[in-house]
């Protein structure tokens, strides 16, 4: 699309814009915690909160060992990926601030765009 559209010629009233956009990412650690907890009750305090925690690592069987007393590995835990893709549009009044391609070309992308890509395989 081009970067803007004269709406009322000759004169430039306003732009109007439009954008789509790529947003990629993981969760390094993602955290819910439930503090009003009924189910595990704590003497002098009430309740216990749960907490549970999804981050890279691996799972081992929490009682059961090899028989040379080495962890069972049951697998791996991997980070929460996400991908969101979008629109966005705005109108700009004449004058010379614009909004919109800072660097000049028709695509940017943040510092680390590039090897997140790669490392999820698209």
């Amino acid at each position: 699309m081009p970067s803007g559209l004269p709406l009322l010629p000759p004169h430039w009233i306003f732009t109007v814009n439009l954008w789509t956009y790529e947003v990629k990412g993981e969760y390094e650690i993602f955290a819910i915690i439930d503090n009003d907890n009924e189910v595990i009750p704590k003497p002098y305090f009430g309740h216990k909160g749960q907490k549970y925690i999804r981050m890279y690592e691996h799972i081992s069987h929490p009682c059961k060992k090899n028989p040379n007393g080495s962890s069972i590995w049951l697998g791996e835990n991997s980070r929460i990926r996400f991908q969101i893709n979008g629109y966005a549009s705005s109108i700009v009044g004449s004058g010379p601030k614009g909004v919109g391609d800072k660097e000049g070309g028709y695509s940017e992308k943040s510092v680390g765009f590039d090897e997140l890509s790669a490392r999820l395989g698209e």
